[in-house]
């Protein structure tokens, strides 16, 4: 068996960025992920991003390896030929707001009657039942909800959102992970059922400060810097370099006090206990960063404390992550092949597979220009180049 999902199939309904990322996992490790899009211009995550030849790579890298098949679903001929299709497939992913697949004919209670072992996915802002299910929303209302944006910014600055759509990149892992265990029961039991993934709740999830309201109290922002350990986050170097440094140990402590050229700070009262350093970190905060600034390249601090065994690392922009070595010798980003309908550019660079597997590697696979597999899944279900032809004209 050369890739692990081998024989699942997969029929992804879902558009903008957390229900294709979740189906693109699945065609990452070698399920056969078939996408019904929208006639002619295919579904929203197409235009999002910078585009070459007109193509969003970024719709390229949410739709890899996937099939694309076009499909008018208010058309009644189309919602029948998904119900012949559904008895074929183990995994359906759909990402529109609640009750538009019901008013579709093809809800989970509908389909779940024609094929009982299948798994349902349906992921939204606010999931299929409660007071906001039918509130629309997106990333940032997720975030904002979540609480996760209250503790997020500088102290004594607005809530800030995180730089990427967050939720909609971790909610499609969620969805991944959730999906995979509804399978592992279906394939025990021969019973399906349905996987509702709130955005909502993946980020409430992802909220750390949640259980701090047991003892009273409410965190708040603390900008770059931990809310209990000193020195925890970003420090600033001449010229505007910066540096993350992460020592959380008595005994790293010692070490990062000797690397200063401070042995004299090691056993101060004000800084020798966790609760020292935290109570002090304005002061502690000073003294590190006029020891940062003695350097005119914060490399040299940055090798240093590498030496040392000091956990820290220099903040890198996208280039610099593009071109950092461990990131390359472990090909955290790939050449992925352009669509077919880009002639400019052969590849493009992206983001890899999710993990790293000894026996069964994942792939990144070549994303589908707009129906592109129209012919070709089709025809499985007896339909003929004439009968596609004459549905995609009358869809047109």
């Amino acid at each position: 068996m050369k890739n692990m999902l081998e024989g699942l199939r997969v029929l992804d309904f879902s558009a903008n960025a957390a229900g294709p990322s979740c189906a693109a996992v699945f065609a990452d490790y070698g399920a056969d992920v078939v996408k019904i899009e929208k006639p002619k211009v295919g579904n929203d995550e197409r235009t999002y991003g910078m585009r070459v030849d007109d193509v969003s790579l970024l719709g390229a890298w949410l739709n890899r390896g996937k099939k694309s098949v076009t499909l008018d679903l208010k058309d009644p001929e189309a919602v029948a030929l998904i119900k012949r299709m559904i008895l074929n497939f183990d995994v359906m992913i759909e990402s529109g707001r609640p009750g538009v697949m019901e008013k579709l004919g093809l809800d989970y209670k509908t389909l779940h009657a024609i094929n009982p072992k299948l798994v349902y996915c349906s992921i939204s802002a606010f999931g299929q039942k409660g007071p906001y299910a039918r509130k629309p929303g997106y990333d940032v209302l997720a975030q904002a909800m979540s609480g996760l944006m209250h503790i997020t910014g500088e102290a004594d600055g607005p809530p800030m959102k995180s730089g990427t759509t967050l939720s909609d990149y971790v909610g499609g892992i969620n969805a991944f992970g959730s999906v995979m265990a509804a399978l592992r029961y279906a394939e025990k039991t021969g019973i399906g059922q349905h996987v509702d993934v709130p955005l909502l709740l993946t980020m409430i999830y992802l909220n750390g400060a949640v259980e701090y309201l047991n003892v009273g109290i409410d965190v708040g922002r603390t900008g770059n810097y931990h809310s209990t350990l000193s020195p925890y986050g970003l420090y600033q170097g001449n010229n505007g370099q910066s540096i993350i440094l992460a020592v959380i140990s008595p005994k790293l402590w010692a070490m990062f006090c000797e690397l200063m050229g401070r042995p004299d700070m090691i056993d101060d009262p004000k800084f020798n206990s966790l609760n020292g350093r935290r109570e002090n970190r304005k002061e502690l905060d000073y003294i590190v960063e006029d020891w940062l600034k003695t350097f005119d390249d914060i490399q040299i601090p940055a090798d240093l404390l590498d030496k040392a065994g000091i956990p820290s690392c220099k903040v890198l922009d996208n280039k610099g992550l593009v071109d950092d070595i461990h990131v390359k010798d472990q090909k955290y980003l790939v050449d992925v092949p352009t669509p077919k309908n880009v002639t400019s550019k052969e590849t493009f660079f992206a983001r890899n597979c999710l993990a790293q597997f000894s026996e069964t590697p994942g792939t990144i696979g070549q994303a589908p220009v707009v129906g592109e597999n129209n012919y070709e899944v089709l025809a499985e279900y007896g339909f003929s180049q004439e009968d596609v032809d004459r549905l995609q004209a009358k869809w047109n």
